[in-house]
């Protein structure tokens, strides 16, 4: 009967979560799709600015808001800057600067690594949802600066300033932190597992002896019988001798990975700011500009970056946590994510020095 309900259960969480997961996807589908027609009608460097009172993921827009990934295009942005609008909250504390959000980001990193590395899953969960929250605080100090410097509906990146550089590295330790829990988590739940010598992933599978169940009993996953989306395991079955050591250069291979996501992504984005919201004062070479902005290569290079950039493989990140699925995850990604980011980075290289060449003849 224990079992019946166990099974029930699963298969109810199984369900709910893939119901969120599609609600999300046909939102974000539809938003970007809209985004696109937008995009299609708008020169980037001629726009109406916004009007008081009123926030548009839409309007008016900028090479770094395109290139955002769509959770905080759509979410964490719009919340942050609607909670400013209603509560006025950095015209009633005028007092807080961004600096201090982010400085208070970091903490809330902190404190959220701290509960990623518990071995109950529902505390790994909580945490989960604690990193988002601080992924919104980072949104609400770029709010916030641009109500302090009158720069509302700009969103654009102030390079070689101490603000930016506070706000890059406050995301940049808190990634850190992130990381560190997700390690001490893993060096907890497999060693131990594993005796100190191996861990075999098994398939889902029916075997002979029994009712199946895809949480094996050597599998980090083991203390909390939850098997919600089994997206990330291998059906291959096979020895994997693991050490500190090699479970740290794996949890590191990804945070790298991160790191090198934002880190182009943020050089791309400054590139075809240039390319795209400069002023050329000539008509031909503004239409040529327009024309570009406008094509299927530039909308494909913005989608790309739009799912693969640093924040968007946090998101992945934190999914991966919240399903119990961390381990698998990092398998799966840890060298299929480089080449990845190389060919992005490679087709962007391209497209910036095509679209330059056009808008200097």
């Amino acid at each position: 009967m224990l079992s019946i309900f166990s099974l029930y259960a699963t298969c109810s969480g199984r369900t709910l979560f893939i119901l969120v997961l599609l609600v999300f996807f046909i939102f974000f589908v539809a938003m970007d799709t809209h985004l696109y027609f937008v995009l299609q009608e708008t020169s980037l460097v001629n726009q109406d600015p916004p009007k008081p009172g009123f926030f548009s993921p839409f309007k008016p827009l900028s090479m770094k808001l395109l290139m955002t990934d769509p959770c905080n295009h759509y979410i964490m942005g719009p919340s942050a800057e609607y909670f400013d609008e209603i509560t006025k909250f950095s015209k009633v504390f005028y007092f807080i600067t961004p600096n201090m959000i982010s400085i208070t980001h970091v903490i809330t990193s902190l404190i959220s690594a701290k509960l990623v590395s518990s071995e109950n899953l529902g505390t790994r969960r909580f945490a989960v949802v604690l990193y988002q929250f601080r992924s919104w605080l980072d949104d609400l100090d770029g709010v916030v600066f641009r109500s302090h410097s009158n720069t509302k509906g700009k969103y654009q990146s102030n390079h070689n300033t101490f603000g930016y550089y506070v706000d890059i590295y406050s995301d940049i330790i808190g990634g850190v932190f992130l990381n560190i829990g997700i390690l001490f988590y893993l060096w907890k739940a497999l060693l131990p597992a594993n005796g100190g010598k191996s861990y075999t992933p098994l398939p889902m599978t029916k075997s002979d002896s029994g009712p199946s169940s895809p949480v094996t009993t050597n599998s980090p996953n083991r203390k909390f019988n939850f098997n919600i989306l089994n997206v990330f395991s291998s059906s291959h079955e096979r020895a994997i001798i693991l050490t500190k050591k090699s479970i740290f250069l794996k949890v590191l291979s990804v945070g790298l990975l991160t790191a090198a996501a934002s880190g182009t992504w943020d050089k791309c984005v400054e590139r075809y700011t240039e390319l795209f919201q400069t002023d050329l004062n000539d008509p031909v070479l503004t239409q040529i500009q327009t024309e570009a902005l406008h094509s299927g290569s530039t909308w494909f290079i913005i989608y790309i970056w739009r799912i693969w950039e640093g924040q968007a493989i946090l998101i992945m990140v934190l999914v991966a946590i919240f399903i119990d699925k961390i381990w698998e995850f990092i398998n799966f990604f840890q060298y299929l994510g480089y080449i990845i980011i190389i060919l992005i980075n490679i087709l962007s290289f391209i497209h910036i020095h095509q679209v330059s060449h056009l808008t200097t003849i």
